[in-house]
């Protein structure tokens, strides 16, 4: 490796390690995402009021919901308490709307905190609502404050961070109980609430009520945990009835977990979830019994056929051709004398009276004519020259030796 090229390498690597400290160094910015999610820590998450509520709540009182409220209130029956929403707009559906409705008025208490809730609700309880725009005040940092004087605090909680506050535009106080209100702050040196406007109100419907706060920062961390505003926070939840069931939403929260996975839709149905099990479970048994390797289908092999008695016939016709009878003599002696070793396990090695006695016993052959037949095979053994007669002579005794049963 030459002196340039590690010159080069070291600069490169002296600029990489700048480039990463530099970027661990420097200090990340805040998130002021509005996601209300419980387990967001960001300025507007909704950690430390989720965390509040369910450690202070009674035990077994505080409980989470993260369908629909249509699906709940369909499938829960019996639920019977406070349903908690707190998030930047919560716009309910027709149907949705008087379902909750439904519930309220069977003595259910519905808590709403955000800006925007949708016309169904408000249609009903005669309620309009609008956003506060001051054009000679281009902060909108608000000012809120309680209006039942024994949770009113002479100076208003501040919110520094500047946000787009809601109100109600008229409030029939024959129906309507307004229970907090807001401002804009005019200066920074003045904290007060000059033309205070009403953001927080509470309606009795059937048998139940509807408590509506129309601005959901209040609820968040950095409200909360700004110098005493918990207080602020604490007060707006005292309206809620602590004996009853408190169900948090997890549902209409713009920070929430999105499921894009198709599995996530599969396993929301039961009936599509069971199909889905079924259909792994068939998978898994074609693979058990179908999907081993099957064995090819063996093919018939055919024996090679015994060519001996073929090739003797054209040897000896060979030998015929050429008159040699006394090879062929030579040869069928030898077969006949492996046909005894074979058939009677008899030593041809040495031709004597006791192999003649052992062979006519064997081979059902009378004495007489096995020594015939021997002898005769000596004799033609001992001459030079065998004529055809002799040969067939000799192949007509051997096979009347071997069919003799």
């Amino acid at each position: 490796m030459s002196n340039k090229f590690k010159v080069i390498a070291g600069v490169l690597l002296l600029a990489l390690a700048l480039v990463i400290y530099m970027e661990s160094s420097t200090k990340e910015d805040i998130n002021w995402y509005p996601s209300y999610t419980k387990t967001d820590k960001i300025p507007y998450g909704t950690y430390v009021l989720h965390d509040l509520l369910e450690n202070n709540w009674q035990k077994d009182k505080f409980k989470e919901v993260r369908i629909p409220p249509y699906e709940f209130m369909s499938d829960s029956s019996d639920a019977h308490g406070t349903y908690l929403f707190v998030n930047d707009y919560i716009l309910f559906s027709e149907d949705e709307s008087l379902k909750l409705l439904s519930w309220v008025s069977e003595g259910n208490t519905l808590f709403i905190a955000a800006r925007g809730i949708g016309e169904t609700i408000l249609d009903t309880l005669s309620l309009e609502t609008d956003l506060y725009y001051d054009y000679d005040n281009f902060e909108r940092k608000p000012l809120v404050n309680l209006v039942n004087p024994s949770l009113r605090r002479e100076t208003p909680y501040y919110h520094d961070v500047e946000t787009t506050a809601g109100f109600f535009e008229e409030v029939d106080t024959l129906n309507t109980v307004a229970l907090g209100e807001f401002g804009l702050m005019v200066d920074k040196d003045t904290i007060t609430v000059a033309e205070p406007r009403i953001n927080f109100i509470k309606q009795d419907f059937g048998k139940g009520e509807i408590v509506i706060h129309l601005m959901p920062e209040t609820f968040t961390n950095y409200f909360i945990l700004r110098e005493d505003n918990y207080t602020y926070t604490k007060n707006v939840l005292s309206y809620l009835d602590q004996n009853e069931v408190l169900y948090w939403d997890n549902h209409y929260k713009n920070g929430k977990t999105i499921y894009t996975s198709p599995l996530y839709i599969f396993f929301q149905n039961r009936y599509l979830k069971w199909a889905y099990y079924i259909l792994l479970i068939g998978a898994f048994l074609w693979v058990v019994f179908e999907g081993r390797r099957k064995q090819r289908a063996i093919p018939i092999i055919k024996p090679l056929p015994n060519q001996t008695l073929t090739f003797t016939k054209t040897i000896a016709g060979m030998y015929l051709d050429k008159k040699d009878h006394k090879s062929i003599v030579s040869h069928q002696i030898s077969h006949f004398l492996e046909f005894i070793r074979s058939n009677y396990a008899l030593d041809t090695n040495v031709i004597s009276e006791g192999f003649i006695n052992k062979l006519a016993s064997k081979s059902s052959n009378t004495l007489e004519q096995t020594k015939l037949l021997i002898n005769y095979m000596v004799a033609l053994r001992a001459k030079q020259i065998i004529s055809q007669e002799e040969l067939l002579e000799l192949n007509k005794r051997i096979e009347a030796f071997k069919n003799q049963k």
